[in-house]
């Protein structure tokens, strides 16, 4: 793709990020991402006398190391992850015949333990929402049900009527991918649902739109319009800087584990293609265990000065 520079996006880069699209059902943002990445990549290659194809394993640490002393170790990662993709996708095509990426190991890029509100907040957050007006009686059924179920918040305002239309306490999400998976639904998040159907969606539907969570005008809520406007309650609330919609995902997640929930059960709820992804949330549980074990066992606060 010819730019001011003058510089042209390999083929190679082009092929892979339709086949991410056609193939994989990544959205065209997503491609647009791995893209620019792998446009960094191409061009440091460049320098190299080398184009995405040649590359050698040492190239794209050299490429990764550089990479670190400017960026953060979670950029750092996704830059590797789209490097990685690229090359599977070569190999799958029969444009290399090794993957340079085969060993590729990242030191100091292991994930941050996720933000989560304790029980209490999350409590403090849902009833803080009144429940007078329309508006009042979405966002808190927003609000139960990103944390009932752990959606994303992409999940929950992509939601259609029909896919409410299953056993009563489940709900049909569609995840990434498009891949579909079924989550149960606590009975305060039900009732706040029911509500917000009955009394207060109505008051603001316009025409045969299919959507659950409608603006103002009619039209389906968008995900920056849910994003802003449940950030807005967390700041009446007094939980502002805490929060964000992913936030209560990350918490059911977290008080699931604590509880003892199996971390397949948990993987499966959120929708994570692999357990690795979800075993993040042991940290945190082995985190709270060890909180509790430091105030309550006798031997633990030997030298604190404290007593039971």
């Amino acid at each position: 793709m010819p730019e001011a520079s003058g510089y042209v996006r390999p083929a190679a880069i082009d092929d892979f990020l339709t086949y991410l699209v056609v193939v994989f059902a990544r959205s065209e943002a997503t491609a647009s991402a791995y893209g620019r990445d792998l446009e960094a990549l191409d061009r440091h290659l460049r320098s190299t006398g080398h184009g995405i194809v040649e590359a050698t394993p040492q190239e794209i640490v050299g490429f990764l190391a550089a990479a670190g002393n400017r960026l953060s170790p979670r950029s750092v990662a996704r830059y590797a992850s789209s490097i990685r993709g690229i090359y599977r996708y070569l190999m799958i095509v029969g444009a290399i015949a090794i993957d340079p990426t085969e060993n590729l190991r990242l030191p100091g890029t292991a994930q941050a333990i996720p933000k989560a509100l304790r029980v209490d907040q999350v409590a403090q957050l849902i009833e803080s929402v009144p429940t007078a007006d329309p508006i009042g009686i979405r966002d808190r059924a927003m609000l139960e049900l990103l944390y009932a179920s752990g959606m994303r918040i992409s999940e929950l305002t992509g939601l259609n009527l029909d896919q409410l239309a299953n056993e009563p306490g489940w709900i049909l999400v569609t995840g990434k991918g498009d891949k579909e998976r079924l989550v149960p639904v606590s009975r305060l998040a039900q009732e706040a649902l029911q509500r917000y159907l009955e009394m207060a969606r109505p008051q603001v539907a316009r025409g045969a739109t299919g959507a659950v969570f409608l603006n103002t005008r009619g039209a389906r809520l968008t995900r920056q319009g849910a994003w802003y406007a449940l950030k807005a309650r967390a700041a009446t609330a007094g939980l502002g800087p805490l929060f964000s919609p992913h936030v209560l995902r990350h918490s059911m997640a977290t008080h699931l584990v604590e509880a003892g929930a199996d971390l397949r059960v948990v993987q499966e709820l959120l929708g994570h293609a692999s357990l690795s992804t979800t075993e993040l949330y042991t940290k945190v549980s082995v985190a709270h265990l060890t909180s509790i074990y430091t105030r309550t066992h006798p031997r633990a606060l030997e030298g604190s000065g404290r007593q039971l």
